[in-house]
């Protein structure tokens, strides 16, 4: 029995140890973007080096390679999480039965996460590179056809080309205003993914 009891311990031991480094490399990883975020306050994002970053967030160079190959991974991850975001948004039934509803969340969201979007702009991430070719939209609710599938891909792209000339036209209009202009433009596509 003791021989059981010094086993459940050693595991307990090793589980503690592991989520002691998950939350170590999530600490780093929080360092490391804000480190980034500074920086890109203080000069142009091309210009920053791995070194200035490591050195401004205190970690070693092993540190950030462990978590990052490039500082272009920082900003995916920060984009990513926005993404995600916005997908869990997506993935809830209100999308179709209070759209409105809906679209002043994504605008309140983008809003929320500005100095995130002020990154990647500053940094020249694109849409297209931020999302690695994924679609939204067609991860949500697959095409059933290629109409389909066109007519959702466009829509996306409106959809993030307003959010982005809303965003770099300093989001003066508020939330519910652009809602009612999406809502104008998408209620009939909105009524085709609602029937897929």
């Amino acid at each position: 029995m003791s021989e059981k009891g010094e086993s459940l311990t050693e595991l307990q031991k090793k589980e503690i140890l592991r989520m002691n480094n998950k939350e170590s490399n999530q600490l780093t990883r929080e360092c490391l973007q804000l480190a980034l975020i500074h920086l890109m306050a203080e000069q142009p994002y091309e210009k920053i080096t791995v070194s200035e970053i490591v050195r401004r967030a205190g970690v070693s160079r092993t540190a950030f390679y462990r978590n990052y190959t490039d500082k272009e991974d920082i900003l995916h991850e920060m984009g990513g999480k926005l993404i995600d975001m916005i997908s869990e948004l997506t993935d809830k039934p209100e999308l179709f039965k209070d759209s409105r509803n809906w679209f002043e969340n994504v605008f309140r969201l983008m809003r929320e996460n500005r100095d995130v979007l002020t990154l990647l702009d500053k940094a020249g991430i694109q849409q297209e590179y931020l999302f690695s070719g994924r679609s939204i939209v067609e991860t949500l609710y697959p095409a059933k056809d290629t109409e389909d599938k066109y007519i959702k891909l466009a829509a996306e792209t409106a959809f993030f080309q307003i959010l982005i000339t809303w965003f770099r036209d300093g989001m003066q209009e508020d939330d519910k205003y652009m809602a009612e202009i999406c809502i104008e433009i998408f209620e009939n596509i909105l009524k085709k993914l609602d029937h897929t």
